[in-house]
Formats: structure tokens, sequence, C-alpha cells
């Protein structure tokens, strides 16, 4: 009997010893992850010559409606979008029509990047300047870009609060501004 003891404890430390003798250490907290609305680094707008160019015809915005954005297969939702009509006999220049408004905290150094691409006419010319242009500015076509091949990039130490840039277009006469249509794509790359 001795001996059935004797195996029988030898087989329970055997069954027990290796529980006893691999120590896991199991330590278990959590972090709270909050989510809150951002503000938006960029934003266009309409700006201070809008409503002269929007009485005549030649620019119409149409802003997003925040309660009705719905984000869809991964696709960033536009801000918004506007209408940019050219005439088919006539010139037409806007200055200062939107306004781009970056707001970032002061001293943050990175780049912002916004890029204009579309189908718009031949000689369709777009500027996004730091300072207001005449309409004299637009017409004399000096310093703009393709409107469907357009980069601007603002490399800097950001001032803080925000910045305004304007943005102009130079229309020339065509006939093919039905069905015209571009993007503007935004980003800031902080380093």
């Amino acid at each position: 009997m001795n001996r059935k003891v004797t195996l029988l404890l030898i087989a329970a430390v055997t069954a027990i010893l290796p529980a006893v003798a691999v120590a896991d250490v199991m330590i278990t907290g959590n972090v709270v992850i909050n989510g809150t609305q951002n503000a938006p680094v960029f934003v266009i707008q309409p700006g201070p010559n809008y409503v002269a160019a929007n009485a005549v015809g030649s620019i119409i915005w149409n802003p997003q409606v925040e309660s009705v954005i719905q984000q869809t297969d991964g696709q960033i939702v536009p801000m918004a979008s506007f209408d940019l009509e050219g005439i088919a006999n006539q010139t037409t220049a806007l200055a200062n029509v939107l306004d781009l408004n970056v707001t970032i905290n002061a001293g943050v150094t990175g780049t912002l990047y916004v890029n204009f691409t579309g189908d718009f006419p031949a000689g369709a010319l777009v500027w996004i300047t730091n300072t207001t242009m005449t309409v004299n500015d637009v017409m004399s076509q000096t310093g703009g870009q393709d409107i469907n091949s357009a980069l601007f990039v603002y490399s800097a130490p950001f001032p803080g609060g925000t910045t305004t840039y304007y943005i102009s277009f130079y229309l020339p006469p065509s006939t093919a501004y039905e069905g015209a249509s571009g993007n503007i794509t935004g980003t800031f790359i902080a380093s």
C-alpha cells in the first residue's frame, strides 16, 4: 500500500509541478480612447469678390451641409463644389472669388499642397496668392497656372491662427465650359 501511495504522490507531484514551475504573470488594464471632432486644417469658401462674381453668374458656390455628409467606400467627401461659368465670346477674370483659409497652430512646420485637376478649356488659369489680386493682375495672366494641372506648395512654419490665401481664375472665351469639371485637393504634411 505504501508503494501505491508513493506512486500516487509522485504522479500528483509530476502533474502539478509543471504548472507550479512555469510562472505566468498576468496584469490587465485599459486605456480609454475618446473620439472628438477636429476642426479642418484648411477650408475653401467664398472670398471678398464672390458676391459680385456670383451676381453676374460667373461662379456659383455649393457648400456641403455637415448633417448630410456621408463618407462611403473610404472616400473623402468634398467640402463643397462650385461652378465656373465661362462665356463663348468673352474673357472672364475672377479676382479673389474664393478664400483658402489654413488654420494651423503657431510654429508648426510643414507643407501644404493644393492641387487642381480638371478638363476645362485650354488657357483657363488659376492663382492662389497670399495677397489680393486686381482684375488687371488676372487679365495679365502673369503667374497663373493651368487650372487642369496646377500645384501650389506652401512650406514654412505657420504663424498660428488662420492664414488666408486668395483664389482667382482667368477663363478665356470658349464654348467648351458646359460639362467641364475639376477637383481641388489639399494635403498638409507636418514635419
